[in-house]
C-alpha cells in the first residue's frame, strides 16, 4: 500500500526531530469547524494552543474568525481576524490582533491536487490594540504557501507544503525573513470530520543567525452542512 513508504518518511522526520532538539519538544493542536452560510460563502473558526518548553509551557493561544467566498475556476478569496494570547517572560499573557486576506487556487492534476495560497498578513502596532509585538517582529507580511497532496489513498491523504514569508514593513528589511516546510497525513473521519498529524521545519532569519524549529501538530476539523431549504407544499 502506498501509505506505508509516507508513514515511515514522517516517524524518521519525527524520530529526527526529537533527538535532534531534544532540548524543546514544540506542538501544535488546533480544532476547526467551517461550512457554508449561503452558497458559496463559507464561515470558519478555528482555536489553536502552541506549546514549547517540551510541551509543558504555553507559548501562543489565539481564536480565529473567518469568512471565504467561492470564486470561479478554482479560486476563492477569504479574510480572516485573529485574537491572540502570547506568553511573555515573566509568564504573563499579552493580547495581540491580526487580520490577513488570502486569495488561493486550487487544482486536481490525475491523482495528485495542488493548492498555491498567497495572503496579505496585517498585525497593528501598540497604538492599535496590541499590549506587545516582539522585538524583531513586523506588522505586515506577503505570505506565499505551494502545497501538493496525494488524492488517492481512499481515508488518507498524504502531503507537502512551502511557505515563505516576505517581509514588507521595514525598508531596511525588506525580503523573505521565515520558512516553512511541513509533511502531513489528514484521515476522513464519519460524517465530515478529519484528523491530521503533520511536522514541520521552521527557520526564522531576523538576526544574523538563523533560528531553527521542529514542530510537530495535532489538527482536529469538522465541516457542518448548510441546512437544505424545504419545498414548499403546493396548495390543491
Amino acid at each position: 500500500m502506498a501509505i506505508k513508504p509516507f508513514l515511515v518518511f514522517l516517524f524518521c522526520c519525527l524520530s529526527a526531530s526529537v533527538n535532534a532538539q531534544s532540548w524543546d519538544f514544540i506542538t501544535w493542536h488546533k480544532f476547526s469547524a467551517s461550512g457554508e452560510l449561503i452558497k458559496d460563502l463559507k464561515l470558519s473558526v478555528e482555536q489553536q494552543v502552541r506549546l514549547n518548553e517540551n510541551s509543558t509551557g504555553l507559548d501562543e493561544t489565539f481564536t480565529e474568525v473567518g469568512l471565504g467566498y467561492v470564486l470561479p475556476k478554482g479560486f476563492d478569496i477569504s479574510a480572516a481576524y485573529r485574537l491572540a494570547w502570547d506568553q511573555n517572560d515573566d509568564r504573563s499573557l499579552s493580547a495581540t490582533h491580526r487580520y490577513n486576506t488570502d486569495l488561493s487556487y486550487s487544482k486536481k492534476i490525475w491523482k495528485f491536487g495542488a493548492k498555491l495560497r498567497a495572503r496579505f498578513q496585517y498585525r497593528p502596532s501598540d497604538a492599535y490594540f496590541n499590549e506587545r509585538l516582539k522585538p524583531d517582529d513586523s506588522p505586515v507580511f506577503f505570505r506565499f504557501k505551494l502545497g501538493f497532496y496525494y488524492r488517492k489513498l481512499k481515508k488518507w491523504t498524504p502531503g507537502i507544503e512551502f511557505e515563505t514569508f516576505v517581509r514588507m514593513e521595514d525598508p531596511n528589511n525588506l525580503g523573505a525573513k521565515k520558512f516553512r516546510y511541513r509533511v502531513f497525513l489528514d484521515y476522513d473521519l464519519p460524517k465530515r470530520q478529519e484528523l491530521g498529524l503533520f511536522y514541520m521545519i521552521q527557520t526564522d532569519n531576523f538576526g544574523k543567525t538563523p533560528e531553527f524549529a521542529s514542530i510537530i501538530g495535532l489538527n482536529y476539523s469538522y465541516e457542518w452542512k448548510r441546512p437544505k431549504k424545504k419545498k414548499k407544499k403546493k396548495d390543491k
